[in-house]
């Protein structure tokens, strides 16, 4: 790969001299000069990232550490004053797939991107996004587009102090987490919660919190959470973005939350306790602890991770869907990728499936009752396919209890 030789961190003065003054108008930002680096990650592009996008899953350590940085190429375009677009992107044969994910590109920066890269490449059909956060009206954009759900984040929006957000919580989740954290130091004197840094964070730190979660996916009888190849990414991400949220009791650590850090916003990663410690909710206690610290340090957005939405809810997490996004240079190119395009309509019809039986599971009545005992029985049936094959790939059946979910920790 190669990297121009630039300024660190600033945008050189050439880019306005060598860039190419725009053909087509975004339709909300005054772009004067655009430019692509062949085979080239600028060496503006690393602030540059953070400073549009604020997402750990947007910046070049992430993305080198999980993809690698070979083959990237990028776009830039500016305003008068600043880099205003800047999106990394692989071509594979006729595809254009965009490297930047779960960060929030405009239809109008789509369709921008999409127009200067239709016309520097005769050959690309279609140009390929995944997790973005965008809202495409398919009816009026300006190419054939197909906008699928693609990913789920919970997403926490903080308040300016940690006692305004305990007021914000319900009043039954705050009651709990205050008679949880009181029998806990009755129990043990000496726990206490600690943040550890990007610099003191280490590989062994990482490799106990792991161990907390394989210990609570054994207890499920399921698959470890993070396989031991990914450790070592997970240490490096940490080691440039991250921080770990410890509990501790007797200087042992029986609770931790890893994440990271972007701007004002933090990224939930792992977070995981000694299940020993079940009834005093550690899991959720560390998590409480953690945006605390957000808040504190002036984070203004806490991301959870998609998935548990009841426990994620009652922290005031919000659901937000990233899609995927799939723009063809025309209808005939659309036609021509008919594989692409017939599997993206069929997850969309798979989703609006899943839609309409949610919708009637809320209305209730014996219809709905009838529904959701099928959909209980066919997740039932999917647990004991993934404990029969816990089993057969060597692992131990334990004793399993049915817990009410007040009663399940984070």
């Amino acid at each position: 790969m190669g990297i121009e030789n630039t300024t660190a961190h600033a945008i050189p003065a050439n880019f306005w001299q060598e860039g190419n003054s725009h053909f087509a108008s975004h339709s909300d930002k005054h772009i004067v000069s655009s430019r692509f680096y062949e085979n080239a990650i600028p060496d503006f592009a690393e602030a540059g990232l953070e400073r549009l996008y604020a997402n750990i899953y947007c910046t070049l350590t992430r993305i080198g550490i999980y993809e690698g940085l070979d083959d990237i190429h990028t776009f830039a375009a500016a305003d008068e004053h600043d880099i205003a677009l800047l999106i990394l992107f692989r071509i594979d044969r006729d595809t254009v797939r965009i490297v930047n994910q779960q960060v929030a590109l405009s239809a109008g920066d789509l369709a921008y991107f999409a127009v200067n890269v239709f016309s520097r490449y005769p050959a690309a059909r279609r140009i390929v996004g995944y997790a973005l956060d965008t809202s495409i009206d398919a009816s009026t954009f300006a190419f054939p587009v197909q906008i699928l759900p693609q990913l789920q984040e919970n997403v926490v929006e903080l308040p300016p102090t940690a006692d305004a957000y305990m007021r914000l919580l319900g009043k039954s989740t705050r009651e709990l987490m205050r008679r949880s954290m009181r029998k806990c130091a009755a129990q043990f004197p000496s726990c206490r919660f600690e943040v550890l840094s990007t610099q003191q964070v280490t590989a062994r730190h990482v490799r106990e919190l792991v161990h907390l979660t394989d210990r609570r996916m054994d207890a499920r009888n399921a698959a470890p959470y993070v396989e031991s190849a990914d450790i070592d990414r997970i240490v490096r991400l940490a080691r440039s973005h991250g921080y770990l949220g410890i509990m501790l009791i007797d200087e042992r650590i029986v609770a931790a939350s890893l994440c990271s850090r972007v701007g004002t916003r933090h990224f939930l990663h792992l977070v995981g306790h000694d299940p020993h410690f079940d009834a005093y909710r550690l899991g959720r206690q560390v998590s409480l602890h953690t945006i605390s610290h957000a808040i504190a340090v002036g984070g203004r957005e806490f991301w959870m991770m998609g998935g548990h939405d009841d426990w994620k809810s009652h922290f005031l997490a919000r659901r937000k869907t990233l899609a995927s996004v799939t723009i063809y240079r025309s209808r005939v190119a659309a036609l021509a990728c008919w594989r692409t395009l017939s599997r993206n309509a069929a997850r969309s019809r798979l989703h609006d499936l899943r839609l309409l039986v949610a919708k009637a599971q809320a209305q209730g009545g014996a219809g709905s009752r009838l529904l959701g005992h099928s959909l209980a029985a066919l997740r039932h049936a999917k647990k004991g396919l993934r404990r029969l094959r816990f089993v057969l790939a060597g692992g131990t059946v334990k004793p399993r209890f049915r817990r009410d979910e007040d009663h399940t920790d984070a």
